[in-house]
């Protein structure tokens, strides 16, 4: 099985991940780390080309997920690999909108927020 490729490319405002070959837990380690520090906001990154997908690697990819303030979006999940990241909290439909302040939420809605209690 070939081994993980990952190539980034720069278009416009964005960075594109594209994958290939097996994407494994520590390509998932690799990508993981690419991700926290890459520099644009915007990143899209495509699995299609992906000949397998090891299901732990979505555990690593889910926990940066879940803690990055970039928009991320995934392209190229077959329905298996999008049910996983679902099962670690992490739905790819929603990760590349637009996450609004609270200073932009409606006042009754902040109000019906859940408060931080020390």
């Amino acid at each position: 099985m070939p081994t993980c490729s990952l190539e980034r490319e720069v278009k416009g405002n964005a960075a594109f991940y594209w994958i290939s070959g097996k994407f494994d837990g520590s390509c998932a380690w690799e990508l993981s780390g690419r991700l926290e520090g890459e520099p644009f906001s915007e990143v899209v990154v495509d699995f299609s080309q992906a000949s397998d997908f090891v299901d732990c690697a979505v555990g690593v990819l889910a926990s940066t997920l879940l803690t990055s303030r970039k928009r991320i979006q995934l392209r190229g999940l077959r329905q298996h690999q999008e049910r996983l990241f679902a099962y670690f909290g992490v739905d790819p439909s929603h990760l590349g909108r637009a996450r609004a302040p609270m200073s932009s939420v409606a006042p009754s809605a902040r109000a019906a927020a859940p408060k931080e209690v020390a």
